[in-house]
């Protein structure tokens, strides 16, 4: 199946831990025409994620449990799936490849008038056709250091203008696959009613995993 499918007819496998707000969002009647098959970190069956086109890995899930499905993960990477692992994950401890560091999080830049240093990075790649900087730019949990051939979308700086890591990129490049990483948790936010730019975050990432 080629990425320019529609989205009705991609298989997504939606990786979730069953908690309210991960349901509210498998319940969202937005997301119904991309008929997301929900699989339980802790119950579901590896192969449940086996013939994915795209495999979601919500936020905020347990990383003993995903270490369990990391070898799984990388075999949709390997055959050309797209995976998306939003944050809150520790994605560093069992998906090979992501390194990822704690950084103090600017919960309410908006109110309180600091400077978010969040900062757009390749504003010719195409994702940017699908993603918006409202979608982009609200929180984060962390940084990442791109694996060699990634692309950052999403850069966090220094009070002082340095370069400080990734808070969301694409690696096309180190498997057949696609991989979106990002340390923002909209699963969470969406499904619990507050963010907007959560909801536009999941609602752009899965437009672009099943259009882009």
């Amino acid at each position: 199946m080629t990425r320019s499918d529609r989205r009705g007819s991609t298989s997504i496998a939606f990786l979730h831990g069953g908690s309210h707000a991960q349901l509210a969002t498998l319940a969202d009647p937005a997301l119904a025409p991309y008929r997301c098959r929900p699989v339980h970190v802790r119950t579901g069956d590896r192969d449940e994620i086996a013939d994915a086109d795209v495999v979601v890995v919500a936020d905020r899930l347990r990383p003993d449990l995903l270490t369990g499905w990391a070898d799984n993960i990388r075999g949709c990477l390997d055959r050309g799936a797209t995976v998306l692992v939003f944050g809150e994950n520790h994605a560093g401890r069992w998906l090979p490849g992501v390194r990822e560091q704690t950084r103090p999080t600017i919960f309410w830049w908006w109110r309180t008038g600091e400077d978010h240093r969040l900062r757009r990075q390749a504003p010719d790649h195409p994702a940017w056709d699908f993603f918006t900087e409202h979608s982009v730019i609200w929180h984060h949990h962390g940084v990442l250091e791109p694996p060699a051939g990634a692309v950052s979308l999403v850069d966090l700086h220094t009070e002082d203008g340095r370069r400080d890591g990734s808070i969301l990129y694409l690696d096309e490049t180190s498997t057949s696959g696609r991989l979106l990483v990002t340390t923002m948790d909209p699963v969470y936010h969406h499904g619990s009613g507050f963010m907007p730019g959560a909801t536009q975050l999941l609602y752009t990432s899965l437009h672009w995993a099943t259009r882009g």
